[in-house]
């Protein structure tokens, strides 16, 4: 980050029938929008191809995902209303989600990860007896934030019905409860999780 730039994140979801050129041609047309609608600096692209969707979105079951990160002056912040909008009408765009990173970044960038094998809370508290006695996961792992896109991770907070655990469950901090609830209602708004189990 360079001065008061805060950094962002716009990650969407492509058409899945458009050719290779076609995506191309798209993400071209919404790097500019970037650009010339609200600012965007040192715009960096990476294309994460075809995935299936978690449930049907506008009658597609998979989509092309598409992650973009760029930079934006303090000043231009309160441009990305007028980002969306023009996304809104993007018709080959099937969802998205802009996010400031900035925080989140500074965070990520203060992890000290352990060195541990066990990544999940349920290998980490299958001794545990009673509710109180079960640790953090993610405390354990040394994390400070939740990527909402690290879906593997995410999967072992939600049941079978597509419910997020309590927290007497998985032994989880109330703080890093609040963040793995807000990832996951992330993860399933861009079609990474199902909100359902019928999905």
């Amino acid at each position: 980050m360079i001065g008061t730039n805060q950094i962002y994140e716009l990650y969407f979801i492509l058409n899945p029938e458009l050719s290779a050129e076609q995506i191309d041609t798209q993400i071209s047309k919404i790097s500019k929008l970037v650009k010339d609608e609200i600012g965007g600096e040192n715009i960096e692209i990476e294309k994460q191809g075809l995935k299936r969707l978690a449930y049907r979105v506008k009658k597609h079951y998979s989509g092309s995902y598409v992650l973009m990160n760029f930079e934006l002056e303090l000043e231009n912040c309160k441009k990305i209303g007028s980002l969306e909008k023009k996304l809104n009408i993007e018709k080959e765009v099937l969802r998205y989600i802009i996010l400031n990173q900035t925080e989140f970044l500074i965070q990520k960038s203060k992890e000290k990860p352990s060195a541990t094998e066990i990544k999940s809370h349920n290998e980490l508290n299958k001794k545990a007896k009673r509710p109180k006695d079960r640790k953090c996961i993610v405390k354990h792992m040394g994390l400070r934030v939740i990527d909402y896109k690290d879906v593997d991770f995410l999967q072992q907070f939600v049941s079978p019905y597509a419910k997020i655990f309590h927290r007497d469950k998985t032994g989880t901090g109330a703080k890093f409860q609040r963040k793995i609830a807000k990832a996951v209602k992330r993860a399933r708004h861009m079609a990474l999780m199902p909100f359902t189990p019928q999905e």
